[in-house]
């Protein structure tokens, strides 16, 4: 079996933190890396020996259709993350007897929306998580696995809790700004980590009773962000994969989210949000679901003082999070019945 990996090279982007996962547990038998014109972050295409080189070109949607189709030559499938960068590409690899997987992100779904019936689907949607799949094309629900860390998180003693805004997404998706409201009322004797990229933190209120450390433009090795922590706190507004609590997880730190579909898949602790609105995205309207900071400074304040509850949710991170050790061959199983 054959497979071919259509990848990405930005350390601080998720498409490139995904697709280097599946090149590094998988075997993939060659690699389309597609360069973008603007890259936004440090890029790494020493990731990918040999690999073949595209780039994509954001005013038509497209990348080289001879070069696409040359490295294609000879596989039985394409895997690609989000999409496969040319609306063209299904078309290209039927004609060639190759069969294409792509693990979406419903948020960035237009096939089947009005004025894009044009759209080919692949031979198969992968989602990696439960998140809108009444109204998605039919798939196969994958989890994204994580690797078989040594778990790293904190072992008792003062609450430790760290945030992770990484790059701001569209309406603060992980919900940076509650987490700065929440401090300026939180009362509770914790520590708290702060963690940006290229100084996308907003103004953060001057610590009280509580310490705090904040690391504002990025790190080099992103699994050192989860040493020696309690509990994520993810106060997401709209849902879908969140790479940042399945990695926490895998470390042995617990996740705090918000009580909405499908955090329940990803999380151990939850907060109720207050308002749901409706937003627009690629894939059409949304629901975002609003934290109140207040709410969420209380229940700090509560786990500051409850350790039991602290350890168990730290357990259960830890033992139900997906890793590539259980399911590097369910992938390679699901490869096996799309190639038939």
């Amino acid at each position: 079996m054959k497979i071919g990996l259509i990848s990405r090279c930005e350390t601080s982007r998720g498409l490139g933190i995904q697709t280097k996962a599946v090149f590094d547990n998988l075997p993939i038998e060659r690699v389309l890396l597609i360069r973008m014109p603007r890259p936004d972050c440090e890029e790494r295409p020493d990731w990918y020996p040999g690999a073949t080189q595209v780039d994509y070109d954001p005013r038509g949607w497209t990348i080289d259709e001879r070069v696409a189709r040359e490295w294609m030559d000879g596989l039985d499938v394409v895997f690609s993350v989000e999409t496969l960068y040319d609306k063209r590409f299904p078309e290209w690899a039927k004609q060639m007897g190759v069969k294409t997987v792509i693990q979406g992100n419903p948020e960035f779904i237009r096939h089947g929306l009005t004025g894009y019936e044009d759209l080919i689907h692949p031979d198969a949607w992968w989602w990696p998580t439960s998140w809108r799949t009444d109204l998605l094309p039919p798939g196969t629900l994958m989890p994204v696995p994580m690797p078989d860390h040594e778990p790293t998180g904190a072992q008792g003693g003062r609450l430790r809790i760290v945030h992770i805004a990484g790059k701001r997404a569209f309406h603060d998706r992980n919900g940076t700004d509650i987490v700065a409201s929440m401090l300026g009322v939180l009362r509770a004797d914790v520590h708290v980590t702060m963690h940006g990229l290229d100084h996308c933190l907003p103004d953060l209120p001057r610590p009280r009773r509580w310490t705090m450390e904040v690391e504002n433009i990025g790190v080099e090795d992103r699994w050192s962000m989860y040493d020696n922590q309690h509990i994520l706190i993810m106060p997401r507004r709209y849902a879908g994969l969140c790479l940042p609590a399945l990695e926490a997880a895998s470390r042995g730190v617990a996740v705090l989210m918000t009580d909405c579909s499908p955090n329940r898949e990803l999380a151990q602790l939850f907060i109720t949000p207050r308002r749901v609105r409706r937003i627009n995205v690629a894939a059409g309207q949304i629901d975002s679901h609003d934290v109140n900071h207040l709410d969420l400074a209380r229940d700090i304040d509560m786990l500051a003082s409850s350790p039991q509850i602290v350890r168990e949710a730290q357990r259960r991170a830890w033992s139900d999070v997906p890793r590539w050790s259980e399911w590097k061959q369910k992938y390679l199983d699901e490869f096996a019945k799309i190639i038939g």
